[in-house]
């Protein structure tokens, strides 16, 4: 836990005297001020002390408050499931408007299902929901489906899902569903029940931390001591194994046409690339996220009409 100095103690007491405590857990007064509000505005008044304690010891925020704003949403999160983070908001939000550019016909004033969805490692879910939200304000019907291998994700996904439901009037605009599936599982489609319908897109952000620098801190390219000790390793760390079985099990037997994948690293969009090479109708482009940080790689048939991903900005070919 990083020491503080007695001047910033002294400043932050100036300010109040609940914050302090927060500078254990924030670089600076002004995030410290920041989370500060976001707890007196979120909680009763009788459980300010014990948040402050508890973030105080690292705990992030957001199990907390007990969830976190994401696109239009506010995802539940609870510890044992991974927290939602700005970065996938940001690249769901940019797929669901290069969609939103794509001409779709009606039936009756109805949307056509017009995009089948599969979504690996889940989560709290906040991909599938956040997708279809998006994509419904934008004339776009869509059927998604998330599976997770955590029990715990599984649990929360379909939390969010019941209050995502109980929100909005979704009939017949598509739906969303979620399983508790190992991606890693021999009859992986079967259970998906995928084997009858047409798959369009495969999205995931699958655990892709090594284990070295899920080991390291943040001054090595490593994570935060907040993470490692509490959210699920379960949910971070991983390497190439995740996206080999995302494209041999998912993508190429499903002929999906076209995925989108977080990562953190350009070996592994390079090691998706490989995988794609012997089909040659497939193209394939890194994403870059707006802190200049390589973020996705997503790809999709040559001709078909998932070509409209070629819209998403930030994006470079490889």
């Amino acid at each position: 836990m990083p020491r503080i100095s007695p001047k910033l103690a002294r400043l932050a007491r100036e300010s109040s005297l609940l914050l302090p405590p927060l500078l254990r857990a924030n670089k600076t007064i002004d995030s410290a001020k920041q989370e500060l509000r976001w707890i007196q505005q979120e909680l009763p008044k009788n459980k300010w002390k014990s948040a402050i304690r508890e973030r105080s010891q690292l705990i992030p925020l957001q199990y907390i408050l007990g969830s976190q704003p994401f696109g239009s949403l506010d995802i539940h999160c609870r510890p044992g499931v991974l927290i939602p983070r700005w970065e996938t908001e940001e690249w769901v939000t940019e797929l669901a408007d290069a969609f939103g550019k794509r001409k779709n016909t009606t039936n009756n004033g109805k949307l056509s299902n017009s995009l089948n969805v599969i979504d690996a490692c889940t989560g709290t879910g906040c991909i599938p929901l956040l997708l279809h939200s998006d994509l419904l304000s934008k004339g776009v019907c869509s059927n998604v489906t998330g599976f997770d291998i955590s029990l715990e994700a599984y649990k929360l996904s379909c939390e969010n899902l019941a209050i995502y439901e109980s929100s909005r009037d979704i009939s017949d605009n598509g739906k969303v569903s979620f399983k508790h599936v190992d991606i890693f599982s021999h009859d992986l489609l079967e259970q998906l029940e995928v084997t009858s319908r047409s798959v369009d897109l495969i999205t995931s952000n699958p655990p892709y931390i090594p284990l070295q620098d899920y080991k390291s801190s943040v001054d090595f390219n490593g994570t935060s001591r907040s993470v490692r000790l509490h959210e699920p390793a379960l949910a971070l760390v991983g390497e190439n194994e995740f996206y080999e079985t995302l494209i041999t099990k998912l993508v190429l037997p499903t002929k999906a046409k076209a995925f989108v994948f977080e990562l953190g690293y350009e070996e592994q969009a390079q090691r998706v690339k490989e995988l794609l090479f012997p089909f040659k109708k497939w193209k394939v482009k890194r994403y870059t996220d707006s802190a200049g940080n390589i973020r996705c790689v997503l790809g999709w048939i040559r001709g078909s009409n998932m070509s409209v991903l070629d819209n998403i900005t930030r994006t470079t070919e490889m």
